[in-house]
């Protein structure tokens, strides 16, 4: 039962491609996913930043699956390794596999034969299988030579943060996702007072559009002021 409840634990509903703000440093990685990695590639490993976006595109990658009436497994390792490395049986029979958060059990000698199996399992049966790290696949600490060398079996890509001025695009279009528009003043008052980085924006973004559908009210420099005032978890730039 335990192997059971543990796959897919953290899928974020939301969490597909149209929801993926496409930077030009990572539009060739989008392209290759959206036309299906697995036509090229038996496996791909995505690395990078821990707000770059990678558990949202192997999530995005089994919503897919899943759109098509077929089975995917996501398992993140940050979160399920306490279950012990039993749980990967639970993958088995799968349409396609993605282990997020390898770098939890990297290390551990248990976890690398395990991953190993399953690696090799998913070549021998044909399921495509995505991994993602924050770390370079080239440059993990693995304990067993044939474990990190499997890591290299398919194509590997970093993916690249959204940062500066692209935090801000990101937020806009964020919006105009869920239906409403953010002013030239109001993007202009944000990057004066609040920090460029997607993690304050995004959570920014979810807080003044719960309140303003609450309120009834059009998210102005004003309201910003009123609501963000109350928010004692956003930082405000001095």
């Amino acid at each position: 039962m335990t192997q059971q409840l543990t796959l897919n634990v953290g899928m974020r509903e939301g969490h597909r491609f149209s929801s993926f703000f496409v930077t030009p440093e990572n539009a060739e990685l989008l392209g290759i996913l959206k036309n299906g990695f697995e036509r090229e590639f038996p496996q791909i490993f995505l690395w990078g930043d821990t707000e770059a976006g990678k558990s949202h595109l192997l999530q995005a990658y089994c919503e897919r699956y899943y759109q098509r009436g077929l089975m995917a497994a996501y398992v993140p390792l940050g979160s399920c390794a306490q279950y012990g490395t039993r749980m990967l049986a639970g993958v088995e029979g799968k349409h396609l596999v993605a282990v997020d958060e390898l770098d939890a059990v990297i290390g551990q000698r248990d976890w690398e034969v395990a991953l190993m199996n399953l690696i090799n399992a998913c070549r021998a049966n044909h399921q495509p299988l995505m991994l993602a790290a924050r770390t370079n696949p080239r440059e993990m600490a693995c304990v067993l030579p044939d474990f990190s060398s499997r890591l290299l079996w398919g194509a590997d890509y970093r993916v690249h943060p959204v940062h500066g001025a692209q935090c801000l695009q990101a937020m806009a279009w964020r919006a105009h996702q869920r239906g409403f528009e953010l002013s030239e003043q109001v993007m202009k008052y944000i990057e004066r007072h609040y920090p460029q980085n997607m993690t304050t924006l995004m959570a920014m973004l979810d807080h003044l559009d719960t309140t303003s559908l609450t309120k009834g009210r059009k998210i102005t420099r004003e309201f910003i002021r009123e609501v963000m005032q109350k928010n004692t978890t956003t930082p405000l730039l001095k």
